[in-house]
């Protein structure tokens, strides 16, 4: 995002420029007066101006009217220390979008910019809102993703439009719907487009581990650090870090990871030396955490932190406009992967499909059309070839009976793994336990004499 700071007296301006660098805002220009300031906005397409109304030689007011005609995409937030209704009133005749008064509030003026930065961006069309943009290529950073679906496009494109600004976005969405993609799309649109990509499945890392992982040590900080080791931070310096599953942290590693988040920097075990971080934080999580911060199991000020912009991802089941474009997408894959002629569906074959309600989204459809190509005996995927149905004979799961309390447990981790396509965070999640739990039991149970192969097949 590209901000211009017009202020005379210097250190407003620089009070500004604090509160925006902060924030993680880099992209920012100062004028000390009017007159440069339109040529600045003459030369530069800003997406947003703070702009002061009271200056010599040249007010703000009259900033704005020169401006604003030739930048009408261009946000204009006004800023005083006279609080002055007619004045008020003027600024948004010609244009503003906002009137701050002095002393700036921080988090009035971060609010003012992102609803401006959003303002701009729905005016502009670049959401996707306007007529025929589902027909538009997906911006460049987005092209790895597949979609036909308008309000799908529509998403990627207000995600395309945040990245830009550099700010922490959490995406939220059912198990499947394709959270990584988009969080990899995210960090090619941003400013730090050029640095590494970290993901990070948080559920992975033991809590005794956690600091060593995330903060890095020093060699010799503890039993087996035979070597300095940098951390998932930073390691993503200078890039983004995407922090998977952020909903499952306990709340001793909420409070580590919004340490981290607030002081932008990291100590590694067994150091004293601050590495500063300047990087972007993208989240996810297939929980609500506005829920689960009012049950008092996720901190509401580390969910502020992550969540400068959210993006929710819809289920698959809600966009069947994508199933067919999906499916070719996929069936090209599977065909090129395991080195198979081109093939294609039947017409009974993708009307099966389309009428599936996908409980394991995008990733569940593409396991049956990789499954499907692998059956096919010609060129041509039948319905016999889609193994959908669980509930049918085909299935792994054989049929429940009355058993004792310990064969139920073994039949239950079996009948979960199967309907969730062995998905063990979303069984965990399901099952009420962690995922080292549901591994553990997955070893136990893999030779079960009745239940094991299917088991196995996770």
């Amino acid at each position: 995002m590209r901000i211009l700071v017009v202020d005379d007296e210097a250190v407003a301006a620089a009070t500004i420029r604090r509160i925006l660098k902060y924030r993680g805002y880099r992209r920012i220009t100062v004028c000390s007066n009017g007159r440069e300031a339109v040529e600045q906005i003459q030369k530069t397409d800003f997406d947003v101006v703070l702009l002061d109304i009271l200056m010599p030689e040249m007010d703000g007011l009259k900033v704005l009217e020169e401006t604003k005609p030739i930048r009408p995409l261009t946000q204009f937030i006004m800023v005083t220390a006279l609080d002055q209704t007619e004045t008020a009133v003027q600024a948004m005749h010609l244009g503003a979008y906002d009137y701050l008064l002095k002393p700036i509030d921080p988090e009035r003026i971060i609010l003012s910019i992102e609803k401006a930065f959003e303002r701009r961006a729905l005016l502009a069309g670049q959401a996707g809102g306007h007529a025929g943009a589902e027909k538009k290529d997906l911006p460049l950073a987005f092209s790895h993703m597949v979609s036909e679906c308008p309000r799908m496009r529509e998403i990627i494109g207000y995600a395309h439009i945040m990245a830009r600004g550099g700010r922490p976005i959490l995406i939220t969405g059912e198990t499947g719907t394709g959270k990584e993609l988009l969080a990899r799309g995210i960090h090619r649109a941003g400013p730090y487009a050029d640095g590494p990509f970290v993901s990070v499945n948080v559920t992975s890392i033991p809590e005794s581990l956690f600091e060593s992982h995330f903060f890095g040590h020093a060699k010799g900080a503890f039993t087996g650090a035979e070597s300095a080791h940098a951390g998932y931070f930073e390691q993503a310096n200078h890039g983004a870090i995407y922090l998977d599953e952020i909903g499952e942290l306990s709340s001793i590693l909420q409070a580590k990871l919004l340490r981290v988040l607030e002081e932008k920097m990291v100590e590694r075990l067994g150091e004293s030396k601050h590495r500063h971080l300047d990087m972007a934080v993208i989240s996810s999580t297939n929980r609500n955490l506005d829920e689960a911060c009012r049950k008092g199991v996720f901190r509401l000020d580390l969910l502020y932190r992550i969540k400068s912009a959210h993006v929710h991802l819809p289920p698959l089941r809600e966009r069947p406009l994508d199933i067919p474009t999906l499916t070719s997408h996929f069936l090209k894959e599977a065909c090129r992967r395991h080195r198979k002629k081109e093939m294609h569906l039947s017409p009974e074959a993708m009307d099966r499909l389309l009428r599936e309600p996908y409980p394991g989204n995008v990733r569940e459809l593409q396991h049956v059309v990789e499954n499907a190509v692998l059956m096919a005996d010609n060129d041509t995927l039948e319905t016999r070839h889609l193994q959908m149905d669980q509930t049918q004979e085909s299935s792994l799961t054989p049929q429940r009976s009355l058993c004792s309390l310990k064969e139920n447990e073994a039949a239950h981790m079996a009948f979960v793994l199967e309907q969730v396509s062995g998905d063990r965070k979303e069984a965990a999640r399901i099952l009420n336990v962690s995922v080292r739990q549901v591994q553990r039991k997955l070893v136990q149970l893999k030779n079960h004499p009745r239940w094991g192969r299917v088991i196995r097949q996770y």
